[in-house]
C-alpha cells in the first residue's frame, strides 16, 4: 500500500487556494479585521481607566500601610492586583483573538469589577 500523492500537494492549479478577486463585500478591511478602529480606541480607554484606577488605590494602599503600619492595607492592595492580573490576562486573550467576538462582554465585566474593588478599597484605606 504506497500512497503516490504528496503531501502538500503537487503544484499544481487544483491544489490551490481560491483567493477572491472582488472586494470584500459590507465588511471593511483593517488591520486588526476583528474590530474596528473606533471599538479599538474605546477598549483602550477602558484599559487605560482600569490601570488608573488600580494605580491610585494601589498607591494610596501602599502609603496608608507606611504610615498606620498594619498589614491589611498592603493586603488589600495585593487583592487588586490580583484582579488586575486577571484583567491583563483577558487583555492578553482579546489581543491575540483567543477570546471571541461575542465573548468580549466578560473582558468589560471583569474590567468594571476591578474598578469597583478599587473604589472599595479606597473607601476602605481611608475610613
Amino acid at each position: 500500500m504506497s500512497d503516490k500523492s504528496h503531501l502538500l500537494g503537487d503544484g499544481s492549479q487544483e491544489d490551490r487556494p481560491q483567493t477572491p478577486t472582488s472586494g470584500t463585500g459590507a465588511s471593511p478591511l483593517f488591520h486588526d479585521s476583528s474590530q474596528s478602529p473606533q471599538t479599538r480606541i474605546l477598549q483602550l480607554a477602558f484599559v487605560g481607566v482600569v490601570v488608573f484606577m488600580v494605580f491610585i488605590a494601589l498607591v494610596l494602599s501602599i502609603y496608608r500601610c507606611a504610615h498606620v503600619g498594619e498589614a491589611l492595607y498592603i493586603l488589600l492592595g495585593l487583592s487588586l492586583l490580583g484582579f488586575a492580573l486577571i484583567q491583563g490576562v483577558l487583555i492578553y486573550f482579546v489581543r491575540t483573538g483567543d477570546l471571541p467576538k461575542e465573548k468580549t462582554w466578560f473582558f468589560y465585566f471583569t474590567g468594571l469589577c476591578t474598578i469597583l474593588e478599587s473604589i472599595f478599597t479606597c473607601v476602605l484605606v481611608f475610613d
